[in-house]
């Protein structure tokens, strides 16, 4: 019986044997492969492996039914290498009809079978697996979406689900959606797996499982810039449901889908039109979306036009990565490629430019496609409607860059050479918008942009002449060698160097002894109308002390502005000027503050002075505003404009000055307190709006420039320019005017001196009684060996108008 037992484990052994032995004579060489639906497919099998895995005792045809293997070559077909694992394994087999890998295999291209999960040849146990989870099902699955055990998925009917969910919610999406066929556990996996007490909120990656029926798409979602962002925790970056919606995914051909060519747009500004999401995240480009939608390729595609055209394009669809990802289509060294695929002759001429030989060297300022045009600009829109100029392109972008000094340093190119464009024919030509002039593009081409001294280059020494004969014809080669915004070899450098310099000082020396000899005439002039004066009645007009303040008030006015627009403008001819002779920032600070203090201390002796003295209270009385100075303007205006025969009649200050000297009060003011402000802005505490500061540095300059041109427009036409005053009133001198112009001036003012002079003489009122401006107009005429009375009588005497007026008003008295 045991010899018998024995034979029979022999002969199947080696029955065993002999059939795995005639199989591995073909398929242990490493060589045999097979073609399969254009593919080569290794049949190569380790007798080694297969005889240690959990298989090892089977014969090859044991799996590898319904053919003969005695018959060769094999029958043609795949059926021979269809394997049922349900012949052994039927317990398993009948849990698995209800796993969703079953249920798969009616609904999506090449759904997992049992060889996907355990190998095919092979095969180990399960118990030797300590990691079941990462070598059954990390090839196709996160392993931390696994949260059931193998082959235990039930399939859970939607009503188990409609129990706390309402069907009536979803049941509408889902019927249109190309998702209808699933239930809720094909996608809902882990939520199935805690059906009884699964949490109310899942973590946003548990949620759904897009990776069992999408797994190359899945792949590439979880390299992208949404899918690492989920890794690190970011919630709100976007899952797929984000994108393609939850219950109600359509396809992507139907225009009614979140991701149609259409809608992308919108879908992907749900979060990058959100200015808080911008924020939160330091996106660069905000409401890129919308921005999209007012662009030019947008444009096109909504008038129809054959394009397709939406975020993927460039950004690509699940591996949508930033600009320093690896692979990403947005890079500096792949955007070309990108626009490649519809700019494909644009890109060509692109490849071969100085712009993106710079950038292949790793050149990060090197311009690429998106640095000129803009992703998401309406530029190229504006440029074809006209409403954005191919000069305002220019000075955007070539001038914005070739004028950059640190950039020009850093890349070793003359920073005059945009400047020098900017001052040659075609420069002054495209500021006058001339529609024929040469912008940067017409000499150097748009996209194959290449140094002057590239033999290819639009502007060699081969083939500048070419490109000069486009606009002019009849252009020769000296011509275009000669006539460009910069000189084209050192010889022609080296004169246009000379003569310049020639030049500059030719115009130093001739226009500097111009203004010396103009400036000896202007003295003569001034020394002849003051010798003048003194041969006349002079009469005061300021004390000695208002002289003063005014001299101070205009030395620290003028030392303000040249100081503070120093400040504004420290490029300007005149503030660097300053600048070269010492006038570094602290000092100009120093001497600002220095003239501010002096401001506003003056400004406070001045209201003591008009308050406590009476010369004061009486300029204050003169100077306050009246009815009748909008009488005057009025009069004064029909005067010049000849619908009046006379002009009227002033007091002591007219319109003109009164509003000058409210005006300069007003100024002071403010500028003051915004000075202040300015000066110390740290002591700006919550008691104050958070605009204060700003809103106080718009003030101070706008406030400065009104006051400056006040000055230069009002003040000095009145005691400089107009023809009567020039070349100037000396007033601010001396403090005194010529009877003459007195009269002139201050008619009205002149007769009232008159009357209480009269009135003096008459006994009618006391010396002491009469006005300031009276007793000083008296008391000036005694201090300088004048007799008063003799001047006032010959005036009456000479002017029977003035007579008869004091006479009446006496009489009237």
């Amino acid at each position: 019986m045991k010899i018998s037992k024995f034979l029979l484990l022999f002969l199947v052994t080696h029955l065993f044997i002999s059939a795995q032995d005639d199989c591995l004579v073909c398929h242990e060489d490493q060589s045999l492969t097979y073609e399969r639906k254009g593919k080569e497919i290794s049949l190569f099998i380790d007798g080694n492996r297969y005889s240690n895995s959990v298989h090892g005792m089977l014969d090859c045809a044991d799996c590898h039914t319904d053919f003969d293997g005695e018959n060769l070559p094999h029958r043609e077909g795949t059926d021979i290498y269809k394997v049922e694992c349900a012949d052994c394994h039927e317990e398993i087999y009948s849990i698995v009809q209800n796993d969703v890998h079953h249920r798969l295999k009616d609904r999506v291209k090449n759904p997992p079978e049992c060889i996907d999960c355990h190998g095919s040849h092979y095969v180990k146990p399960p118990e030797d697996s300590p990691n079941k989870a990462r070598d059954y099902c990390s090839s196709c699955h996160e392993t931390k979406l696994l949260m059931r055990p193998f082959h235990s998925v039930q399939k859970i009917e939607d009503n188990a689900c409609a129990d706390c969910h309402s069907t009536e919610d979803f049941a509408p999406q889902l019927s249109q959606s190309v998702h209808k066929d699933l239930i809720c556990n094909d996608c809902h996996s882990a939520i199935a797996s805690k059906l009884d007490d699964h949490p109310d909120n899942f973590n946003k990656v548990e949620v759904a499982s897009c990776y069992v029926c999408h797994k190359e798409q899945a792949d590439q979602h979880k390299e992208s810039i949404h899918g690492i962002s989920l890794s690190d925790g970011i919630t709100e970056a976007a899952a797929c449901w984000d994108c393609h919606g939850s219950h109600e995914v359509l396809h992507v051909n139907n225009p009614a889908s979140k991701v149609s060519n259409e809608n992308l747009g919108h879908t992907c500004g749900v979060c990058h039109d959100d200015a808080k999401f911008a924020e939160k995240f330091n996106l660069i480009n905000v409401r890129s979306g919308l921005r999209f939608e007012d662009s030019f390729h947008y444009t096109l595609m909504a008038q129809g036009k054959d394009i397709d055209m939406n975020c993927s394009t460039c950004h690509g669809v699940h591996d949508i990565k930033n600009r320093i990802q690896p692979g990403s289509k947005i890079s500096t060294f792949n955007l070309n490629e990108t626009c490649e695929q519809c700019h494909a002759d644009v890109v060509h001429d692109y490849k071969n430019s100085i712009h993106w030989i710079g950038a292949q060297k790793g050149l990060r300022v090197a311009p690429i496609c998106s640095d000129c045009h803009s992703e998401h600009s309406p530029r190229a829109k504006e440029l074809a409607e006209g409403t954005y100029s191919v000069k305002q392109f220019q000075e955007e972008i070539c001038i914005s860059c070739h004028q950059d000094p640190i950039l020009t340093s850093r890349l070793g190119l003359s920073q005059t050479e945009a400047y020098s464009y900017q001052d040659s024919y075609h420069g002054l030509a495209v500021k006058r918008n001339d529609p024929n002039a040469a912008y940067c593009i017409d000499c150097h081409n748009v996209h194959d942009i290449l140094p002057q001294k590239h033999p290819a280059s639009s502007v060699s020494e081969e083939k500048v002449l070419q490109t000069c004969q486009k606009c002019h014809p009849d252009a020769k080669p000296v011509f275009a060698k000669s006539y460009s915004h910069i000189s084209q070899n050192k010889e022609a450098q080296q004169v246009e160097d000379l003569v310049s310099t020639i030049y500059f000082w030719l115009i130093v020396v001739i226009i500097g002894g111009m203004i010396l000899h103009n400036l000896l005439i202007y003295v003569h002039e001034v020394r002849k109308r003051k010798q003048n004066e003194r041969k006349e009645i002079l009469i005061p007009r300021f004390t000695r002390n208002e002289v003063i303040q005014h001299v101070l008030l205009f030395t620290s006015f003028f030392t303000l502005a040249i100081t503070g627009f120093a400040l504004k403008y420290p490029f300007s001819w005149w503030a660097d000027g300053l600048y070269q002779f010492g006038m570094s920032e602290d000092i100009r600070q120093l001497i600002h503050r220095i003239a501010a203090v002096v401001m506003i201390v003056l400004s406070l002796y001045h209201v003591i002075y008009l308050v406590i003295t009476k010369r004061g209270r009486d300029v204050l009385s003169h100077m306050a505003p009246k009815f009748e100075d909008i009488k005057e303007a009025t009069q004064n205006l029909m005067y010049y404009l000849r619908l009046r025969k006379h002009p009227p009649e002033f007091s002591k200050f007219d319109y003109t000055e009164k509003a000058e000297y409210w005006a300069l009060v007003w100024g002071t003011i403010v500028m003051g307190v915004t000075g202040l402000i300015l000066w110390f802005p740290t002591i700006v505490d919550d008691w104050a709006p958070v605009w204060l500061i700003k809103v106080s540095e718009t003030i101070h300059f706008y406030e400065a420039i009104l006051a400056t041109l006040a000055i230069f427009v009002w003040h000095w036409f009145f005691v400089i320019f107009r023809p009567s005053e020039y070349p100037m009133s000396f007033v601010w001198v001396d403090g005194k005017m010529s009877l003459h112009r007195y009269r002139h001036h201050h008619e009205r003012h002149f007769k009232k001196i008159a009357l209480e002079w009269m009135q003096v003489k008459e006994e009618q009122k006391n010396i002491d009684e009469v006005s300031h401006s009276t007793k000083l107009f008296l008391d000036t005429m005694k201090k300088h060996g004048v007799n008063p009375d003799e001047i006032m009588s010959a005036e009456m005497e000479n002017d029977p108008e003035l007579r008869n007026w004091v006479i009446e008003r006496l009489k009237g008295l």
